[in-house]
């Protein structure tokens, strides 16, 4: 195993180095005019303080092993160095929580008055929206709105994470918004060319889920997995085979135990297969539903069929993290999540492609199927 792609891959899929490096210098334009005349509360100040401080420190140690491990050349070194780097990757984590919550406390006493607090949360902001974790960014988005915080990329930033939320009226007007004062990202651009189309989407599917909700009988399928249980509820409407396919692989116990092999940020999660890498089904194939008038479409916490071309699929599947159109009416949407979205985002992330270094995948400790028609 190549121990300086695992050295990379870790550091990328974990991403708390860069948060601070970024939060603080590369927001600014509009924290400049932020009053100073009224210092957060001493006790608030102190502890936002010194986890700041406490997070400089880790993020120092963490850039000199980075440097140390480029560095050495003995194997048994770059072993103990790896070691360490992992530890404190740990560390790093629990930091940034904490870091989060104080300079959150604090933003809420006086908002706009502390630029190093104001531009944690935008790095964090940032941060949350990078790693999928959606419902945390957008906390801090609208807290940051509410106040009216002057930073020219805020409205870009939350205006991705509406759209992620499928909150895509609001997305439109953030974006436009982001638009107007020339501070559009590119993948803000993106969205916001599809924004339009998205919200004819959802109100399509938001009556269907109103008529589903009403007769409350849709079969459902819990998955535990290491990261925590997900309740799917199961599109039998419009994909019956599909779904009759799942269950009954469900009821076999087929999927306890397997990983999601491919994670990818920004995009899904894809388990199901008992060869763990791509290659593997149940020894059949079955027909795509995909190419039906009443398809369903792909919104955060989808559940699809993965395959490898048409009528093809058979137990890989996959769940979005995000709204995925570029997938309608090309692979089977048979499901939604309904309990277990923050799971999502806790898996790990995870390429095949790097077939160096990877990290051990979550896993479906057991699948149950919870209710049948």
């Amino acid at each position: 195993m190549s121990l300086i792609v695992s050295f990379r891959q870790r550091r990328w899929i974990v991403a708390a180095c860069s948060v601070l490096a970024f939060g603080i210098a590369s927001f600014g334009g509009g924290l400049a005019a932020i009053a100073q005349d009224q210092p957060a509360a001493p006790n608030e100040a102190r502890a936002f303080a010194e986890v700041l401080r406490e997070w400089k420190a880790i993020d120092a140690d963490l850039d000199r092993l980075t440097n140390a491990y480029s560095e050495a050349t003995e194997v048994e070194l770059r072993r103990t160095l790896l070691a360490e780097y992992r530890q404190k990757i740990a560390v790093s984590e629990q930091k940034l929580a904490e870091l989060r919550s104080s300079a959150l406390a604090e933003y809420r006493e006086t908002p706009n008055k502390d630029a190093d607090v104001t531009r944690v949360l935008l790095g964090v902001l940032d941060d949350s929206l990078r790693r999928d974790r959606y419902d945390e960014a957008a906390e801090v988005a609208t807290l940051l709105l509410d106040n009216d915080c002057p930073e020219p990329a805020l409205p870009d930033m939350a205006g991705r994470v509406a759209y992620c939320r499928d909150e895509f009226a609001k997305a439109e007007s953030l974006l436009k918004q982001a638009q107007e004062a020339n501070k559009l990202s590119s993948e803000g651009e993106r969205l916001l060319e599809d924004v339009a189309t998205a919200k004819t989407s959802w109100a399509r599917e938001q009556q269907i889920r109103e008529k589903e909700a009403t007769a409350n009988d849709l079969p459902r399928v819990a998955l535990e997995t290491t990261k925590g249980r997900i309740v799917i509820e199961l599109f039998e409407n419009e994909a019956p085979e599909t779904i009759g396919n799942f269950v009954s692989l469900v009821e076999k116990r087929f999927y306890d135990g397997l990983a999601f092999h491919r994670v990818l940020p920004g995009f899904m999660a894809q388990g199901g297969d008992p060869a763990g890498n791509g290659s593997g089904g149940p020894g059949y194939e079955i027909y795509c539903e995909c190419e039906k008038p009443n398809h369903r479409e792909h919104f955060r916490g989808t559940l699809s069929m993965a395959h490898a071309g048409k009528d093809t699929g058979g137990s890989q599947f996959f769940l979005t993290f995000r709204r995925t159109p570029h997938l309608d009416g090309r692979h089977t949407v048979f499901g939604r999540v309904i309990e277990g979205l923050d799971v999502l985002a806790k898996l790990q992330r995870r390429n095949p492609q790097f077939n160096r270094g990877l990290p051990e995948p979550d896993r479906i400790v057991k699948a149950e199927v919870l209710r049948k028609r």
